[in-house]
């Protein structure tokens, strides 16, 4: 059984990184794999490029060796929707049971996704709720709502700090912390 924890990763933080293990553990999967999307249409306009969302996920799993990345979102030369995305993963996998696994925020849109009512025939929905009572309040589809919760940690939190030069120390490993600074400084 193996994972997929789909998001933009704008940046990577504790958040994504310490519920990706606790939901691995929980879902008794052999391999989680983060996936970073090229362009989300959900969310406004990425901070970060796609080569420093790539090269600080590298960074996150050399301190998270039980995590693995998996780049195909954002190597596909064509727009990437997540049903295209999953047919290639079955293909790849096809003896392998594949979980998808997204945040809640990225569930509450998931009927504005192409194709969205056959994502299930592909991979079992995991949703990481970030509160309890969501739990179970949309079966209709076969979703799992995981025991895990989202660490309460943002990207867009992550973002202001670093816009207001605030302490990032408790949000993110230090030697993404030590990139963002090498990288932000090349363009002052």
């Amino acid at each position: 059984m193996i994972g997929f924890f789909g998001g933009s990763f704008d940046p990577v933080h504790y958040g994504h990184l310490k519920t990706a293990r606790a939901v691995k553990k929980e879902l008794g999967l052999t391999q989680l794999f983060l996936m970073p999307c090229k362009t989300p249409v959900h969310k406004s306009a990425l901070q970060f490029s796609n080569q420093q969302r790539l090269d600080m996920l590298n960074l996150a799993i050399a301190e998270f060796d039980d995590l693995q990345l998996d780049s195909r979102e954002i190597d596909r030369q064509s727009a990437s929707y997540t049903i295209d995305t999953l047919k290639q993963i079955k293909i790849d996998y096809p003896n392998k049971k594949i979980f998808l696994i997204m945040g809640e925020d990225s569930f509450n849109t998931l009927e504005t996704w192409k194709n969205y009512q056959q994502l299930s025939d592909y991979a079992q929905l995991v949703v990481l709720p970030r509160l309890s009572e969501l739990e179970g309040s949309i079966s209709r589809m076969g979703v799992y709502f995981a025991k895990t919760l989202l660490v309460n940690i943002s990207s867009t939190q992550i973002r202001s700090k670093i816009r207001n030069q605030e302490n990032l120390s408790e949000l993110l490993p230090e030697n993404i912390i030590k990139y963002i600074g090498k990288t932000l400084h090349k363009y002052e």
